[in-house]
């Protein structure tokens, strides 16, 4: 087997749907042996019966996560896949049509690659509020909407420059992601809010000495609908943001992704110290502006998020 496709999902059978329909119109190169994997992680909607409808166009399978989380479901794909490479993409995309003929051409091209990334696009459901639109590239809007956009050109990783895939649309070389699996206390839970679980396994590959390709044309339009595109959501995606910040400061302190271009501003500050200077920026930025600011939600995120950091794992 060449390459295994892996999208993890719950819950999302209507948009699950439209995912497969784009996999089904993909250019699939002559000869390529592929597999496509859909993990389940517990959905109560059809997504068993979407997934049949599929059967005689796409080489799909379905296996069964029951343990909630993102990692978890992650690491069940990864434990099923039969091919040397293993392509990842969301249950929220659409893909385009030459995104896995991309990644196959960049697998022999670059046979010393361990890690892959190509284009995210975000889709903005319409009608878009305007201060979103105004600020999609500014973060953390711009993690929301998770583009993703290095340029035409074909070139190598670099972690350190921020040239490094998101989840939507990434690929791994087997051998090493089963090397590295994905830890289930990162990663979107019902137990917990947090992200970054493939940042992590990527920065731990690359410690390893792993490098990786940019890959243009291995390209996803990721769908944003207007729920995210709200100051509610932005608030949830920021306290997201803090606590997987607090979980990775507690438990990984000197060995982290963050750290990967230095000590991040605020790092080595106490607990209450950091607290403390959330609390008064966010005071300042909220008295300071009036119309929406990306700032003023950040240090609301953090506050929010350290005020229960004692129940933190």
């Amino acid at each position: 087997m060449d390459i295994t496709v892996i999208i993890c999902t719950r819950n999302r059978a209507s948009q699950l749907r439209e995912v497969l329909k784009s996999a089904a119109a993909m250019k699939v190169p002559q000869g390529l042996q592929w597999e496509m994997i859909v993990v389940d992680n517990g959905s109560a909607d059809n997504t068993p019966e979407v997934v049949a409808e599929f059967t005689d166009r796409l080489p799909i399978i379905t296996v069964s996560e029951k343990t909630p989380g993102l990692s978890n479901a992650r690491n069940c794909g990864v434990r099923a896949a039969q091919g040397a490479y293993i392509c990842w993409t969301d249950d929220d995309v659409i893909i385009d049509a030459n995104w896995l003929n991309a990644y196959s051409e960049a697998f022999r091209s670059h046979p010393e690659g361990i890690i892959f990334g190509g284009r995210i696009i975000p889709v903005l459901d319409k009608p878009t509020p305007s201060w979103f639109e105004n600020a999609m590239s500014i973060w953390p809007l711009s993690s929301i909407v998770a583009a993703r956009d290095f340029g035409n050109t074909e070139l190598p990783l670099d972690f350190k420059k921020g040239i490094n895939p998101w989840g939507a649309s990434f690929a791994v070389r087997a051998k090493e992601q089963k090397q590295h699996l994905y830890n289930p206390e990162l990663g979107v839970s019902p137990t917990h809010k947090r992200t970054g679980e493939e940042v992590d396994v990527m920065y731990k590959m690359v410690k390893a000495g792993a490098t990786g390709w940019w890959v243009p044309d291995a390209k996803v339009f990721h769908q944003i609908p207007l729920k995210r595109q709200s100051l509610s959501y932005i608030y949830e995606y920021c306290y997201q943001a803090g606590e997987t910040f607090q979980y990775v400061r507690k438990n990984y302190p000197d060995d982290n992704h963050y750290m990967i271009n230095g000590i991040p501003p605020d790092y080595k500050l106490t607990r209450l110290r950091l607290y403390r200077r959330s609390f008064s920026k966010l005071v300042a930025c909220t008295f300071a502006y009036i119309r929406f600011s990306p700032k003023r939600f950040y240090y609301f995120g953090l506050f929010a998020y350290y005020l229960g950091a004692a129940s933190l794992k």
